[in-house]
C-alpha cells in the first residue's frame, strides 16, 4: 500500500462516525419529504379542484374567473395543510426523539393531531390520484365513438349491396302488379296469352324470393358484423378499466411512499439532530459554559455597559475575590488568569505597566467573545 491508499483510506475511515454515516441520508430523506409534500399536493389537487370548480361555476358563471379563484384556493389550501402537516409531525417526532421514545401524554396529544392530519392527508391524495388515474371513462368514450363512426360506415355499405335487390324487387313488383292487372283484364279464351302472363308473374316472385334472400343474407352479415365491433368494444372497455385498476394501485403505493417519505425524512431529520447533539455535548458544551462565563465576567467588569473605553479593570485580586465568592468555579485563580489573558488576545483588555485597561466597548466585547469559540475548539481539540 502507497501513502496515497493509505490517505484515501484514512479518509475514508474517519468518516465513520455518525455525522459521517447519516450526514447524506439526513440530507437526501429531508429534502425528498418536501418533494412527498408537492407529490401529495399533486394528487389531491384531482380531488378539491374539480369540486371548487364546480362551486365557483355555480356561483360565479363559468369564465376565467371561476377557473382562477378555484385553483387559487385549491393551491392555498393543499400548501397550508401540508405546512401545518409538516409541524405537527415534526413536533411529534421531536418529542418522541427527545423524551427517548417514552410515550407521554403531550406525545400522545401530538401523536393524535398528527395521525388525523396524515390521514386526512392521505385520504385526499387518495381520492385525487383515484381521479388522475381514472382514464377509462375518456378513453371508453373515444372507443364508443370509433365504433359508432365504424357502423355508421358499414350501415352505408351494406345498405349500398342491399338497395341493389331492393330496387329491383320494386321493379318487379310493380311490373308484377302491371301482369295481374293484364291477366286480370284478358279474355278466358285467350289460353296462350294468359299462360305468358302467368310464367311471367311465376318468375317474377322467383327472382324476388331469390333477392329476399340475398338481403336477408346480407342483414345477417351486417348484425354479425355489428356484433363483432360490440363484442370488441366490450373488451376494450374491460381493458381499459383493468388497466384504472393497476393505475390505480400504483398510485395508492406512491401516495403511501409519499407519506412515510414525509414522516421518515421529517423524524429522521430530529432523530439526526438530537443524536448528534449527545453525541458531541461533551466535546462542545464545555466551550459554550466557558463562553458564558466570560460574557457574564466581562458584563461584571463592564458593569452592565458603564465602563467604557479607557477605563480601568478591575485588578486581578479583587476579581479573583469576587470570583471566589460569588460563584462556584473549581480553581477560581486559574479561571480568572485564563479569562484576563485571553481577554489581552481578543484585544479586548490591554496592559500598560502595572494597569490593565479597556479598550472595546462593552458590546463589541460581547460580539468578540460569542465568536471565539472557533478559535477556543481549535485549542481544545489539540489537548
Amino acid at each position: 500500500m502507497d501513502l496515497k491508499k493509505y490517505d484515501k483510506l484514512r479518509k475514508k475511515n474517519d468518516t465513520k462516525d455518525f455525522e459521517g454515516k447519516n450526514k447524506g441520508l439526513d440530507m437526501w430523506l429531508f429534502g425528498f419529504s418536501f418533494a412527498g409534500n408537492a407529490s401529495s399536493i399533486f394528487f389531491a389537487y384531482f380531488l378539491l379542484f374539480p369540486a371548487l370548480l364546480k362551486a365557483a361555476t355555480f356561483n360565479l358563471g363559468s369564465g376565467f374567473g371561476a377557473l382562477a379563484l378555484a385553483f387559487g384556493l385549491t393551491l392555498t389550501f393543499l400548501t397550508i395543510f401540508e405546512i401545518i402537516k409538516r409541524y405537527f409531525v415534526k413536533n411529534f417526532s421531536n418529542d418522541f426523539v427527545t423524551n427517548a421514545k417514552k410515550i407521554s401524554f403531550k406525545m400522545v396529544s401530538w401523536l393524535g393531531i398528527s395521525a388525523a392530519i396524515v390521514g386526512l392527508s392521505f385520504y385526499l391524495s387518495i381520492s385525487g390520484s383515484k381521479n388522475f388515474a381514472s382514464t377509462s371513462i375518456v378513453e371508453d368514450k373515444v372507443a364508443v365513438t370509433a365504433v359508432s363512426s365504424e357502423i355508421d360506415s358499414l350501415t352505408a355499405v351494406f345498405d349500398t349491396r342491399k338497395s341493389v335487390y331492393v330496387d329491383d324487387n320494386e321493379t318487379l313488383r310493380r311490373v308484377t302488379n302491371e301482369l295481374r292487372q293484364t291477366l286480370s283484364e284478358t279474355p278466358l279464351n285467350y289460353i296462350t296469352a294468359r299462360k305468358e302472363y302467368q310464367a311471367s308473374i311465376d318468375k317474377n316472385a322467383g327472382i324476388i324470393s331469390e333477392n329476399e334472400a340475398k338481403i336477408l343474407t346480407i342483414d345477417v352479415d351486417f348484425r354479425a358484423r355489428v356484433k363483432e365491433l360490440n363484442l370488441n368494444l366490450d373488451a376494450t372497455k374491460s381493458d381499459n378499466q383493468n388497466e384504472d385498476k393497476k393505475t390505480k394501485l400504483i398510485f395508492v403505493i406512491i401516495v403511501i411512499a409519499n407519506e412515510i417519505l414525509i414522516i421518515g425524512g421529517l423524524y429522521f431529520r430530529e432523530y439526526y439532530e438530537h443524536t448528534l447533539f449527545l453525541v458531541n455535548q461533551d466535546k462542545f458544551e464545555k466551550i459554550y459554559q466557558q463562553k458564558d462565563r466570560y460574557k457574564s465576567l466581562a458584563s461584571f467588569i463592564y458593569s452592565d455597559g458603564k465602563k467604557d473605553v479607557g477605563n480601568r479593570v478591575m485588578p486581578s485580586m479583587e476579581l479573583k475575590e469576587a470570583v471566589k465568592d460569588k460563584t462556584k468555579i473549581k480553581n477560581p485563580v486559574k479561571f480568572v488568569d485564563d479569562f484576563l489573558h485571553n481577554m489581552e488576545i481578543m484585544g479586548i483588555f490591554e496592559t500598560n505597566g502595572n494597569r490593565r485597561n479597556i479598550v472595546k466597548s462593552y458590546q463589541d466585547a460581547l460580539d468578540i467573545i460569542e465568536n471565539y469559540d472557533d478559535s477556543y475548539r481549535v485549542l481544545e481539540n489539540m489537548k
